[in-house]
């Protein structure tokens, strides 16, 4: 359906016509911003409801006309470069089939927002959401910083980075400033700088927020315990800038964290206010006077962390041993890397060829390197707060007999090599341990018909129990007519992305299953099986045995579970 200029005319004049007698009589109709609107007064202030150029498969937004920064109000946005134009922030669904509806609503949730905002009714919004009124409230040109680290931390000294483009980068220490660093942009930062984490016993309405030296030392001693002697030491050591973070907790039991840049004063010839045997002994008030003060736009590095469904998993510091970085070892390592883990050793003896990349982790820019050095850099790039990865390019016999401690500190291994003599001393090695170490070891079957996550607990029985003495597994779902490619002996299985994503997701979930306190001594078989589409395009059928212990697979595709016993 698409919706003719004259048509929205039309409907807006149909607005005009529905309100008649019901509104001021100097609302009229207008153009702006590539589509048409409605200027109301409504609450003693100027309404705009705005339609753009998409309208009606945009919503309406609102805007106030003539918006005074020195009194603000909940949901309302300033617009720094649209002069006194604010954006109410209003949540009135989209109505394309009924674009007058869509109008309608807009300027109904706006007046209602405005009315509960004349009755006090929203103000615990400034402290729920004291990030977002901080950015709205920044001046023009404002520099950046980005926190890492710092959200379960309340107050202290951290350790930052000043960055060529300006930008404060800000770590609880500098392990960690030095480690993620090095893992983004393989670079090595010598001597990070000290800042103060500052806590705040309140959170401050926007009007409040320091803007300059005199508004920040009242800041701080209205809204901190210890703010102005923390900076203070700081700023007699006499550095060029610092900058400042502030903590503090919303009324919903949110954390915010916002940052502000202390720049020394220069006089035209670039020299600071007072000499240095002067400035090294001033008070904390008197120090701070000599630098100006800029608000800092903010935002927190590990903010993916609020989208995980287990955030504590992050700051247990997990170590998991990933043997086989194929294209099903590889996936799984960056699962668990996303989700959280933050020590892996990955080891594998291959390097990556041009017949992995359709459906390995790597591409072909990795092509022709080993696959385990590789996937560290891959992991470290794309997360870069991840504490340790280790790299180890040989098979797992070479690596245990090189390191017999490989697995000394481990909280899970994975197994994902298909090798049965790998799978082997890998059995032998973790029932021959003292202290029981989860195991998972996952494989596909031929043309990934069904992949198989097996976790061992290390108290009851052994991974080989499900094979016979060469290998052969006693529990195969299926079976296929379809010939093996000729390639390494037809030994290789053909098979798709998609298929290897869903075998990643089965090991990659048990393992986070594992991690996460569930299957304490238990053993595990968990298995999927594919859609009857997969099944038909590789002429296979359900194994007899297999039906008659678990039943007959679901046409879509489906994920059954047993006890490892044989």
């Amino acid at each position: 359906m698409v919706y003719a200029a004259a048509e929205i005319d039309e409907w807006f004049e149909t607005l005009d016509g529905a309100f008649e007698g019901k509104l001021p009589d100097d609302h009229s109709l207008i153009r702006t911003f590539g589509g048409q609107g409605w200027r109301v007064r409504t609450m003693g202030v100027g309404l705009l409801v705005l339609a753009d150029k998409d309208f009606p498969y945009s919503k309406p937004r609102a805007f106030i006309e003539s918006y005074d920064r020195k009194r603000p109000q909940p949901h309302i946005e300033p617009i720094a470069k649209l002069g006194e134009l604010a954006h109410v922030c209003l949540t009135t669904p989209t109505t394309p089939h009924d674009p007058l509806l869509s109008v309608q609503s807009a300027l109904h949730d706006a007046r209602l927002l405005l009315r509960a905002n004349e009755n006090g009714e929203e103000d615990e919004d400034f402290g729920n959401d004291f990030g977002s009124y901080w950015s709205h409230y920044l001046p023009d040109g404002a520099k950046a910083a980005r926190l890492w680290g710092l959200l379960l931390l309340k107050s202290g000294i951290g350790a930052f980075a000043h960055a060529t483009d300006e930008t404060y980068y800000c770590f609880p220490d500098k392990e960690s400033l030095r480690r993620y660093s090095r893992h983004l942009w393989r670079g090595f930062i010598r001597d990070p700088h000290q800042f103060p984490l500052i806590e705040m016993r309140r959170l401050p309405r926007p009007e409040r927020f320091p803007t300059d030296t005199e508004s920040l030392l009242g800041f701080l001693k209205r809204y901190t315990v210890d703010g102005m002697h923390a900076i203070g030491e700081l700023l007699r050591a006499r550095p060029r800038h610092l900058p400042v973070v502030f903590s503090g907790t919303g009324p919903n039991g949110r954390v915010f964290q916002v940052a502000l840049e202390l720049a020394v004063r220069q006089d035209a010839k670039g020299r600071p206010p007072v000499k240095a045997h002067i400035h090294s002994k001033l008070g904390d008030e008197d120090v701070i006077r000599l630098y100006d003060v800029l608000p800092l736009d903010t935002r927190n590095l590990d903010a993916a962390l609020t989208r995980l469904p287990d955030r504590d998993l992050a700051a247990t510091r997990k170590k998991v041993v990933a043997i086989g970085c194929g294209a099903l070892g590889s996936g799984i390592a960056i699962m668990l890397a996303k989700a959280g883990v933050a020590r892996f050793v990955l080891i594998d003896p291959e390097i990556l060829g041009w017949e992995n990349i359709r459906r390995h982790e790597l591409g072909a820019e990795f092509v022709g390197e080993p696959k385990a050095l590789a996937l560290k850099g891959r992991i470290e790039r794309a997360i870069p707060d991840v504490e340790d990865v280790q790299a180890i390019s040989a098979s797992f016999q070479q690596a245990i007999e090189a390191n017999p401690g490989l697995l000394q500190d481990a909280d899970l291994v994975i197994a994902a090599t298909g090798d049965w003599g790998c799978d082997v001393l890998l059995d032998q090695e973790v029932s021959a341990r003292e202290v029981p170490l989860p195991t998972i070891y996952t494989w596909t079957e031929a043309f990934a018909l069904a992949t198989h996550a097996v976790l061992i607990s290390g108290k009851g029985g052994q991974f080989v129990d499900g094979f016979d003495i060469s290998g052969s597994f006693k529990g195969k779902a299926s079976e296929s007519k379809r010939d093996p490619p000729p390639e390494c002996g037809n030994t290789s299985s053909p098979f798709g992305a998609v298929e290897v994503a869903q075998s990643q997701a089965l090991a990659a979930k048990l393992a986070l299953e594992v991690l996460g306190g569930r299957h304490i001594g238990a053993d595990v078989w968990r298995t999927r099986t594919c859609e009857q589409s997969t099944l038909e395009d590789a002429d296979g059928r359900w194994a007899d045995n297999w039906i008659e212990a678990r039943g007959k697979p679901s046409a879509f595709g489906e994920v059954s579970e047993s006890a490892w016993k044989f």
